[in-house]
């Protein structure tokens, strides 16, 4: 199990129709989201956690605990703070872009389309989740909801 998507919404007695409408998507859009068919947005991945007071790093399986503690409330995620950060984990693990490209599988130009703020592309989640988990950095710290910096 990569998400909690479905733990979560459970445990809080709602049927995925309900859901689906918090998060502005189709019900069997996000029916696929929770049987991890199709990869959340990241900007509805946000929403999902606003909407359940949940870490991003809890919902991800990275942690246990649900550190929703401290959370800082933000409605979007700002690609600034994201590509400030991503640029942060390359240099506190010295390394380059193209080695986390690499890692990811995926071109570095594609990868760097993530952190170039010009740009409308936003980091995917699970590659944000990929990222988190080998270097131990949290979703909600590279995402700006949390001044922790490590979900561990």
């Amino acid at each position: 199990m990569e998400y909690r998507f479905k733990e979560i919404r459970e445990m809080n007695e709602l049927k995925q129709k309900q859901v689906s409408e918090h998060l502005n998507l189709s019900r069997g859009g996000y029916a696929n989201i929770e049987a991890e068919i199709a990869n959340i947005k990241l900007n509805d991945f946000l929403d999902f956690c606003n909407i359940f007071d949940c870490s991003m790093d809890y919902v991800s399986n990275l942690t246990n605990e649900n550190n929703n503690k401290n959370l800082i409330k933000i409605n979007k995620i700002d690609k600034v703070v994201v590509a400030k950060h991503l640029n942060q984990i390359e240099k506190d693990n010295n390394i380059m872009a193209k080695d986390i490209a690499n890692f990811l599988g995926i071109y570095r130009s594609t990868y760097s389309t993530y952190k170039n703020t010009k740009l409308p592309n936003l980091i995917q989640t699970l590659m944000l989740k990929k990222i988190c988990a080998k270097f131990g950095y949290s979703m909600d710290w590279i995402v700006g909801r949390s001044k922790n910096k490590y979900y561990k």
